[in-house]
């Protein structure tokens, strides 16, 4: 056996590389999760992966976002407005509710009765 026998077939490669990132979804995903499984090559393909981009992680620092991009990135989700800047449970005016109906009936009995009368 040679050391090219040894190697995984490229493809193989690029599908643990991209399972590792998390780039795979629906069908191709659950064949590599399945793969994963029963693939004892494939399945340390993957961990190699992990540890090659967890040492490249490694280095980095955490940025926050620009606030427009923020914005755009919850538009695109179907959230517009930025998260609590409505309020929920928003309370209607006094005069909106019965208290202010049972007034306007009130005042307009007594304008009623002052006419009348």
């Amino acid at each position: 056996m040679t050391d090219s026998d040894a190697l995984p077939p490229p493809d193989d490669d690029i599908l643990a590389a991209e399972l590792a990132l998390g780039l795979l979804e629906g069908a191709e995903a659950e064949e590599a999760a399945r793969r994963l499984a029963g693939d004892p090559g494939f399945a340390q393909s993957v961990r190699d992966w992990q540890e090659v981009l967890a040492v490249l992680a490694d280095g980095l620092t955490p940025v926050m976002a620009p606030a427009r991009a923020r914005q755009r990135i919850r538009e695109a989700l179907g959230h517009g407005a930025p998260p609590l800047s409505q309020d929920p449970n928003p309370r209607r005016p006094w005069w909106r509710g019965p208290f202010g109906v049972l007034l306007a009936l009130l005042i307009a009995g007594a304008a009623a009765a002052f006419l009348w009368g």
